[in-house]
């Protein structure tokens, strides 16, 4: 079969053709849901706020019997209760009335204005106002958040500190999420060794099992196997026969290209896996690859740790995203300027690293090589370098992706 190089956009349609957007549901705790992606619309149970409440400490009165009033010839109130947060007025406010109440309290019936403390002298029994107000000035509606029965939350959305609060507002306890999509990472080599062991000669350290395990966490996915394997097809058939029973999606790292130990390709092949893509026409890893093993995609990744990230962040991340419905996670392209120059060509689309800040964006100094991993510590996108453009100048416009 002929070798099959897509663009970038391609194998993302590729990606949505294969995988599907995932119907298994469950129910989690607000403390639970942090990342986590709404599966159902969430609607207020009761409004926010529930009733009338004061905005600040001072009194609540009616606005028409203060009209006029200031320091020189002041309006005084009966004060006929007082009002802290968590009770409920006993009392209707009367012409002549007010009501002494504390922020977040109910403002009483009868009452449509609360006039703050230091407009006043802070009486007990009689109180001295000091300034003249409009109705509803310094007045929090029932509702003033939202309504019952409003919606708040559209399904698909991924769960942050607002969204769980918001969630709270509304007196959910409780939500249903989309089920994680379980990933197994593999990573091939008979070079790399587990951090914390002694190097032998020849060795380096598995950067990019830890790299990818952490950032599939961090777009919500469960790494259900993580697997440094040697380059002995045998044992990488049956990791990745293990995987594909336990894992929604396999990602795998290195033996994608055309040396001698070079052997995913060639093993998804002999165990009958379809391949969907060959190569993606982008630099770095352009030789990544996609597969689907027993129904299950696998994403074949370039060894290279700037490489994989660049596709982790381009493809992977798609792939969750369509999982998840999450329109969110997905890596959508936006539009900035440079600060830095980029003196290089490309031949095909190029991704490099970046800082970007409202829309502007810094290039590290040096350390662009795919297998550096440094340089990448602090970055924050991914910029694209379209084909045939070369010798960026600061200040001209390139699309990024925040990653």
């Amino acid at each position: 079969m002929s070798e099959r190089c897509v663009t970038v956009q391609e194998a993302q349609n590729d990606i949505r053709m294969i995988v599907w957007k995932s119907r298994e549901t469950e129910e989690v705790t607000l403390l639970e849901a942090g990342g986590r992606i709404l599966s159902e619309d969430l609607r207020a149970g009761k409004s926010s706020p529930p009733f009338p409440r004061s905005p600040y400490d001072g009194y609540a009165l009616r606005a028409a019997d203060i009209q006029g009033a200031n320091k020189k010839q002041p309006v005084c109130l009966k004060v006929v209760e007082k009002l802290c947060a968590g009770k409920y007025p006993k009392q209707v406010i009367g012409s002549g009335e007010a009501a002494r109440i504390m922020t977040g309290a109910p403002i009483p019936n009868g009452a449509d204005t609360v006039v703050k403390q230091e407009d006043t002298d802070y009486g007990e029994g009689i109180v001295q106002i000091y300034r003249s107000q409009n109705p509803y000035d310094h007045y929090c509606p029932q509702g003033e958040d939202f309504l019952e029965g409003e919606k708040l939350l559209t399904k698909g959305l991924r769960m942050d500190a607002i969204r769980i609060g918001i969630a709270a507002s509304a007196g959910c306890d409780r939500i249903r999420v989309v089920k994680k999509v379980r990933v197994a990472v593999l990573t091939t080599g008979s070079e790399l060794a587990k951090p914390g062991t002694k190097l032998r000669p020849g060795q380096i350290y598995d950067s990019s099992l830890y790299l990818i395990t952490e950032r599939i966490r961090e777009l919500g996915g469960e790494v259900v196997r993580m697997n440094s394997v040697l380059d002995e097809p045998e044992i990488l058939k049956g990791r990745l026969r293990e995987a594909a029973r336990c894992a929604d999606l396999i990602v795998t790292t290195g033996g994608v290209s055309v040396g001698e130990k070079d052997l995913t390709r060639q093993v998804l092949s002999q165990m009958g896996a379809d391949k969907v893509f060959d190569r993606v026409f982008v630099k770095p890893g352009s030789p990544t690859a996609l597969f689907r093993l027993e129904e299950t995609p696998v994403f074949a990744l370039s060894g290279n740790p700037f490489a994989a990230t660049v596709h982790m962040e381009l493809l992977v991340r798609a792939a969750i995203a369509r999982w998840y419905g999450c329109d969110e996670l997905f890596p959508h392209e936006k539009r900035g300027f440079l600060l830095s120059n980029f003196g290089k060509s490309a031949v095909s689309d190029r991704y490099i690293r970046g800082t970007e800040s409202g829309g502007r964006i810094l290039l590290p100094n040096g350390k662009e090589r795919s297998g550096i991993l440094s340089s990448m510590n602090g970055c924050n996108c991914l910029v694209k370098i379209e084909q045939g453009r070369a010798n960026l100048r600061e200040g001209e416009r390139v699309c990024y992706i925040k990653i």
